[in-house]
């Protein structure tokens, strides 16, 4: 049985009011102020050119300073420049504010796993998580 044929089927075992409260949780999350703020922070993000230079050189370096580090031959300049720009990015205002929003958007999700596990009784999140590996 291939996986979506394996999919379609778990999904038609499930019960329909437990697939109705299922897709009605989704939606009012997706329409939750802490989701709608942190959608808007992430495509302010996106647009802010800057920011995304920033972000682009950061994660670069980062790389590079990992690949210097493994022989041994990080370089004074490659770790002046990555102080800078992790100053640059803390007082850039587009990024605080996506990751803000991000944090906010976690926590308010964290707050609503908790209400489901209280209500069923178990750890909700526990459910999701894979068998036998990492996360």
């Amino acid at each position: 049985m291939d996986k979506e044929t394996e999919m379609t089927f778990e999904i038609s075992a499930v019960p329909t009011t437990m697939l109705e409260a299922t897709s009605s949780l989704a939606v009012n999350l997706a329409q939750s102020e802490a989701f709608l703020r942190f959608k808007a922070a992430e495509a302010k993000l996106n647009a802010d050119q800057e920011a995304q230079l920033l972000l682009t050189e950061f994660s670069e370096l980062q790389r590079k300073i990992r690949t210097q580090r493994q022989s041994d031959a990080i370089s004074e300049i490659d770790i002046k420049r990555l102080r800078a720009l992790q100053n640059a990015i803390g007082t850039n205002d587009t990024i605080q504010d996506y990751e803000l929003m991000k944090e906010l958007a976690v926590a308010f999700l964290r707050e609503v796993n908790q209400e489901i596990s209280q209500l069923l009784g178990i750890d909700f999140a526990s459910l999701t998580r894979r068998s036998g590996g990492c996360c």
